[in-house]
This record gives C-alpha cells, structure tokens and sequence, in this order.
C-alpha cells in the first residue's frame, strides 16, 4: 500500500497535521511484536532520504516491521 503514495506528499501532510512540530510516529505494540509503524518509518527513510529514530530504545533497530538489537555496530558496516 505505502508503495501507491506519494512520500512527499506524507511528509508534508504529517508536518501540516503537527503544526510544523516535528512529528512522532507512535502506536501501542510490545517492541517485540510485529509493528506497521516500523515499515512506515523504514519507507519514509528510505523514499525521503531521512533518519528516524527509535525513542527510548537505542540499541534496537528496526527490520521487516520489528524491532532488533543492533549486532556489533562499527564504523565500518551500516547500522
């Protein structure tokens, strides 16, 4: 579905919905449970070139909608 969207048009429509306060992305599941937050903020990443972090939880990293520890982060590998 996320594909059908414009990201562009997400992103600003989120900023419009805040105000122009940074938004934040939240929802109610167990950080161990499968989460559309998740791929919605990895798609947003990726289509708008644009970091969003994990509050509370940085050691964890998000992947295919979960959320998993970070292995060994380095300098060298991508995080």
């Amino acid at each position: 579905m996320l594909s059908q969207l414009n990201s562009k048009h997400v992103l600003e429509h989120l900023n419009f919905l805040t105000g122009g306060v940074e938004p934040i992305l939240m929802c109610s599941c167990a950080k161990t449970k499968f989460c559309h937050r998740h791929l919605v903020a990895d798609w947003l990443e990726k289509e708008r070139g644009i970091l969003i972090q994990e509050l509370n939880f940085p050691d964890l990293t998000r992947k295919n909608g979960y959320l998993v520890k970070r292995k060994n982060p380095s300098l060298f590998s991508e995080q």
